[in-house]
């Protein structure tokens, strides 16, 4: 049964408007939890020429493409559902019988199960979306300190004793300023040369705390863990956030197809380099038809399943958004869903094995 061209355009519509929905939402919510955390943790607010009508305009702008990007996908995904009715899901799956059923199995625990891997994987979004705003705060109370100290400390006209550039990693120099000497962390793009004058400004409460008017001297462990929290938390937000979508549009796919035994093998990919895909789900129907199934990037994963071949699953959903369920998972009892998508657009009739003479 060839895929029909209007489901394989509609296909292709949502993969580039997931795509502008994503890049807008992460535009969106970079700015927004910026803006946020400086408020509220910067005493007095500063914003130079300009910059809060680029920022307005950057957060509607973006804002406005990922609403958008919502709206079309919810169409889409109305359309397409539709259309794949009408075929009675049989590009992908086999007309249903006795046989799907299993007395071990409850298949509607396990097609309400794929919607709490959802709430789930959303419950993970707001843990990276803390992990960022931990990290900007980080880094606005960082700069906060360093502004407070060039500020209301005591100055002190010092020297350039070394200067220290390495080619990966930290670069700082040492000031030798009274009889005391001291490392500061260089940020900026000055030059320096031994010899040369800087002005030194101390904390008149703690003088272990130093920077000079040019270089704000940040500690570095606390910048480097803030630093790590906002490449961490915007780096895990996006993968949570598909995977959230991801599980609940096959939780809706699984509800409306059902389940259907088959037998599959689960097929690494045994290449390297960046080529290299995630495995393929090598699906056999009771009525003899195939289909190739790609496992979806997630922490339900289908190279454990490997081990053995022949294995009997249940499949369910269409196109991009199937799920491949296994009586037992790799490390306890216990079914086991991994989520996957369509490599081929069609089921396949199986081609007889040639004997050998």
């Amino acid at each position: 049964m060839a895929l029909d061209g209007s489901l394989l355009g509609l296909l292709r519509r949502r993969a580039v408007w997931q795509a502008v929905t994503v890049t807008g939402a992460a535009v969106f919510g970079f700015f927004l939890v910026s803006l946020v955390a400086y408020l509220l943790v910067r005493k007095a607010p500063v914003f130079g020429s300009g910059e809060l009508p680029a920022l307005f305009t950057t957060l509607a702008a973006s804002a406005g493409l990922a609403v958008l990007g919502v709206f079309e996908l919810s169409f889409l995904a109305r359309r397409f559902r539709t259309a794949a009715m009408e075929q009675d899901f049989g590009s992908w799956l086999p007309p249903a019988d006795d046989a799907d059923r299993d007395r071990r199995i409850d298949f509607v625990a396990e097609t309400a199960g794929l919607r709490r891997l959802a709430r789930r994987a959303s419950a993970l979004v707001l843990v990276w979306v803390a992990l960022a705003i931990a990290g900007i705060t980080g880094q606005v109370l960082l700069d906060e300190a360093a502004a407070d100290l060039l500020a209301t400390g005591a100055r002190f006209e010092g020297v350039v004793l070394s200067v220290h550039h390495r080619s990966r990693g930290t670069y700082w120099i040492e000031v030798g300023f009274g009889a005391r000497t001291v490392r500061i962390v260089q940020t900026s793009e000055h030059r320096y040369h031994v010899g040369e004058g800087v002005t030194v400004v101390v904390d008149r409460t703690g003088p272990e705390r130093v920077r000079t008017t040019e270089e704000p001297n940040d500690d570095q462990v606390l910048l480097n863990l803030a630093v790590i929290r906002l490449v961490a938390g915007f780096g895990g937000a996006p993968f949570a956030v598909a995977a959230a979508v991801g599980w609940r549009r096959r939780a809706r796919a699984v509800a409306a197809t059902g389940w259907r035994v088959a037998t599959v093998d689960v097929v690494p990919d045994r290449t390297r380099g960046r080529n290299r895909h995630l495995p393929d789900v090598h699906v056999r129907y009771r009525d003899g038809t195939v289909i190739v199934l790609r496992a979806a990037r997630s922490l339900h994963r289908a190279k454990p399943m490997a081990v053995y071949t022949d294995r009997l699953a249940w499949i369910g959903g269409w196109g991009p958004d199937m799920v491949v369920l296994f009586p037992n998972g790799p490390y306890r009892p216990g079914p086991y869903a991994i989520p996957a998508s369509a490599r081929r657009a069609c089921r396949e009739r199986a081609q007889p094995i040639s004997p050998v003479r």
